[in-house]
């Protein structure tokens, strides 16, 4: 059997991030070794498939769309609606909270990070301030939200793609990284430019905010985007039929997983004012929380005396309940609390939920960026492994 080596993980440079786990190579190692420190799935392969690759994004989609109708007001369709709301308080507001507390909980981010747990929260901070006090600002803070949506969930995607790679033991080589990390970046660029160049795509409201039409920008940039994007995508299918033919098919969970990241954002406008209903909580939030359970479980020492695939046996155990109910009231707190607390000093209770929301997710967004750069051993085995 194969397993990860873990002077393998270990010889990664210090600056390496979660992109970098593709440079770990494959080792033989003995059954007992694979048992103890290997495991192909992140929490267990029902949890990944349905809320880290895209499934339960799907099921609901489909139940909302085919079966029941996107334009009916049965109890049905009001009870999915309910379940996309819980959702976002439940997975979408919490994924959030769950950086912050890997930020701000391990010790390992105490020096060299203040421009993050500080500079960072300060900045944005007074900014929030002056969006709930002048209205033309939040519309603005909303837009831009909507404009790096897409590269922070594609780079998520990619990242993840790649660390299913490595527990599965497929080797991602120079080529496969370019071919899927430009597959990523031209789902960016279509659905960024594809705001910009047509008003029907630039989002009517969101969080309560009319949203301005930056645009638009010439149609052929648009088409430009369109023909990258086919590319890309033959390009991918086409390495990954030629790797079938030698008898070396991606693992399933990264295939699924980098199928959903490029169709929430390249379907058609009649399909995906019912799908992103459920894509921020069920598939980018979800899927965030699916990760960092992990790790922190794994860095609470959870596994010490238990195999890697029974890490899923913990979920309903004090420590994992007790992190879930943190992120959940800091959620609650952060981001309806304290727009609350606003509205008692006479700032406006819309203005301050958008300028909150907008400010707590471009710190999210820049933070994920510093942290999952695995600076140190422990962390990159966390994942890894």
């Amino acid at each position: 059997m194969q397993a990860v080596s873990s002077s393998a993980i270990s010889s990664l440079p210090a600056n390496a991030d979660i992109h970098d786990f593709e440079k770990i190579h494959v080792v033989e190692s003995p059954a007992d070794a694979t048992e103890s420190t290997t495991y192909c799935w992140i929490l267990n392969p029902v949890i990944d498939l349905l809320f880290c690759c895209g499934g339960i994004v799907w099921l609901l989609f489909a139940l909302h769309y085919f079966v029941l109708g996107p334009d009916t007001n049965s109890i049905q369709v009001q009870t999915l609606l309910t379940v996309a709301a819980l959702g976002t308080i439940f997975l979408g507001e919490t994924h959030t909270i769950a950086s912050l507390v890997r930020l701000y909980g391990e010790k390992r981010f105490e020096s060299g990070f203040s421009f993050y747990t500080h500079l960072l929260p300060l900045a944005l901070s007074a900014l929030a301030l002056v969006a709930c006090s002048n209205k033309e600002i939040p519309p603005i803070l909303a837009k831009i939200y909507l404009l790096i949506v897409s590269q922070h969930f594609t780079k998520q995607t990619y990242g993840i793609v790649l660390l299913y790679c490595i527990k599965h033991d497929y080797k991602m080589g120079d080529w496969d990284k370019r071919i899927l990390a430009n597959l990523m970046q031209a789902t960016m660029m279509f659905a960024i430019v594809r705001q910009l160049t047509f008003k029907s795509w630039s989002g009517g409201e969101f969080l309560g905010q009319q949203i301005p039409f930056w645009g638009p920008i010439p149609e052929w940039i648009f088409v430009s985007c369109c023909i990258w994007l086919a590319a890309s995508v033959c390009v991918m299918v086409a390495r990954l039929f030629y790797r079938c033919t030698i008898h070396q098919f991606i693992p399933l969970p990264a295939l699924l997983l980098t199928t959903t990241g490029v169709l929430i954002f390249v379907l058609g406008s009649n399909l995906t004012g019912t799908l992103w209903l459920y894509v921020p909580a069920f598939f980018h939030g979800s899927q965030y929380l699916t990760v960092t359970t992990s790790v922190y479980l794994k860095d609470q020492g959870q596994l010490a005396n238990l195999p890697p695939k029974k890490i899923a046996t913990l979920l309903l155990q004090k420590k994992a309940l007790r992190y879930f109910g943190f992120l959940l009231l800091a959620g609650v707190a952060i981001f309806i609390g304290i727009p609350h607390i606003l509205q008692q000093f006479g700032f406006n209770y819309i203005m301050s939920v958008t300028a909150i929301f907008t400010t707590v997710q471009f710190h999210h967004v820049i933070v994920d960026h510093a942290i999952w750069r695995l600076k140190d051993k422990g962390t990159r085995e966390l994942l890894a492994t």
